[in-house]
């Protein structure tokens, strides 16, 4: 399966660049790709500014548009899929596993199939089909940006994760986060 992750945020909340902040020697960005390049036959990586990750000697494609919105990385992720579908991952999820990924490769239903947590529907933690890619646009034409609302316009199955893998999608959008992932990798010596 190809996997598309996306690295095209400002990371105001974090502030400073969130995928390139270091956790145990090793880029948070650094630590999403190697996962996915041990689970998925290829890894591509969607930016805006598709140079400041060069240092990761994978396939880099330029949003299509300078709107910073996720909606925007899976447009392009969607646009340049070879196969029916590919996985969607953020570039802030730093504890990250291949139990988690295999896990939805391994439950995926069409549409689109994403992971739910107690806490919340990750809709960049998911299988999307290439098919939902004309409605993408048009919902891009129209002018919203709003990822949450275009997955419900489409249908989606979420696939509950096992409250032991909960944690392996915590997205790292603030030092608040921040703290928790490191608290979480201590506990569990996983620096």
């Amino acid at each position: 399966m190809e996997c598309y992750i996306l690295a095209g945020g400002q990371s105001k909340r974090f502030g400073q660049d969130k995928l390139l902040y270091e956790i145990g020697k090793r880029k948070v960005i650094e630590r999403v790709v190697e996962v996915a390049e041990n689970v998925c036959t290829e890894v591509y990586l969607v930016a805006k500014k598709p140079e400041k990750f060069s240092f990761l000697n994978i396939p880099i494609i330029k949003d299509f548009m300078e709107i910073s919105a996720s909606i925007v990385g899976l447009y392009t992720a969607l646009r340049n899929l070879k196969a029916q579908q590919g996985l969607i991952l953020s570039g802030d999820i730093p504890l990250i596993e291949e139990k988690t990924l295999g896990f939805l490769i391994e439950n995926y239903k069409p549409p689109i199939t994403l992971i739910k947590t107690n806490q919340k529907l990750h809709t960049l933690v998911g299988i999307y089909s290439k098919k939902v890619l004309d409605e993408l646009e048009k919902f891009i034409r129209n002018g919203d940006f709003r990822i949450h609302k275009f997955v419900k316009s489409i249908g989606f199955n979420e696939l509950k994760l096992p409250i032991s893998l909960e944690h392996t999608v915590l997205n790292m959008n603030t030092k608040e986060d921040l703290l928790k992932i490191l608290e979480f990798m201590e506990k569990h010596k996983e620096l």
